[in-house]
């Protein structure tokens, strides 16, 4: 099973050291709570459905909002509760349902506190000269998919508010392997492992499990895109999918066609290639034609059900995905 790059992951996402420290100090003036324990307010997933950031990156969505007047509403995380006539009810926040789209290949799970934890709750490793945080030891959290416990690293972000983007303090739990597509998902929070600055504890009824779902595995759309016009004779297909594919799975009769009219295009499968650098993208697959396409033919892509990644999560489709072009001259 494909491992995922630890420090890409985390040196991609953490906010530079010199900032956590900055914000660190109980003193200043924020709207956290060190009063009593560490609540946790929120838990959220990088999702799909979730739109892009400024950083054209996708954001999180929130799977779980702690309700209460006492926690400040994040008005693009979570939703404020409406009452009976459907009114807001002001500084009350919705609890809402379990996420089911977590992206496959970059989900993470970040639980958001009240207030300041103990810094010790991470370990800040030398990761290629860049200093970075891991819970690769302390494991605060239990992660499942699927029922089994899944292995994980990630961080503990000190930076930000609960209006602040994305929200903290948090801590951020990412898995190392590739999880399966359409897998069912939880996570909790370790009792007694995420304390606060005065060494109190997350409460026990806040542990969890708070739970979610990764998408199933779809396409993400074809190249030439569909509708194209002009495409050249020596062109070959690429489906994009949203996890890497078993390629075997692609390269079964009847999974991936490319027809004119009812004559089917003889060609190979693979996944894509950069032949500059023989590097491949395991989450798109190129259909290869044999010989030069016809011009001025309009040519159909089809992706049949029988895919699957590269840890057996099945494709989920109502209906064939289908995508058409036509050559050009």
């Amino acid at each position: 099973m494909r491992s995922i790059s630890r420090a890409r992951k985390l040196v991609a996402s953490l906010a530079p050291l010199a900032l956590a420290a900055a914000c660190s100090d109980p003193e200043l003036a924020s709207d956290l709570d060190t009063e009593g324990p560490p609540d946790l307010v929120e838990d959220n997933v990088v999702s799909e459905s979730a739109p892009l950031g400024p950083n054209g990156k996708a954001l999180e969505s929130a799977t779980y909002c702690r309700p209460g007047n006492e926690f400040k509403v994040n008005t693009f995380y979570c939703p404020l509760a409406r009452g009976d006539d459907d009114a807001p009810i002001a500084g009350d926040r919705a609890v809402l349902s379990p996420i089911d789209d977590a992206r496959p290949l970059d989900w993470h799970v970040r639980f958001i506190f009240s207030e300041l934890l103990d810094p010790d709750v991470e370990d800040v490793i030398d990761v290629g000269g860049n200093m970075v945080g891991s819970l690769a030891r302390t494991q605060p959290a239990t992660v499942s998919c699927g029922g089994a416990a899944i292995a994980y690293d990630g961080w503990y972000d000190s930076t930000g508010s609960h209006q602040a983007f994305p929200p903290g303090p948090s801590l951020v739990v990412a898995p190392i392997d590739f999880i399966a597509t359409g897998s069912a998902c939880e996570a909790s929070i370790v009792e007694g492992a995420v304390t606060d600055k005065d060494g109190e504890a997350v409460p026990a009824d806040q542990l969890g499990p708070y739970r979610f779902a990764i998408a199933a595995l779809g396409v993400v759309g074809s190249s030439p895109a569909d509708a194209s016009e002009g495409v050249a004779v020596d062109a070959s297909v690429e489906i994009s999918f949203n996890a890497p594919i078993e390629i075997d799975s692609a390269r079964a009769a009847g999974r991936i066609l490319v027809t004119a009219g009812d004559t089917a295009v003889a060609g190979t499968v693979d996944h894509e290639r950069d032949f500059e650098t023989d590097e491949t993208t395991d989450s798109i697959v190129a259909f290869m034609p044999d010989a030069p396409l016809a011009s001025s033919t309009s040519y159909t892509v089809t992706v049949n059900d029988g895919i699957t990644d590269i840890a057996g999560g099945a494709l989920a489709q109502e209906e064939p995905f289908t995508a058409t072009f036509t050559t050009g001259e």
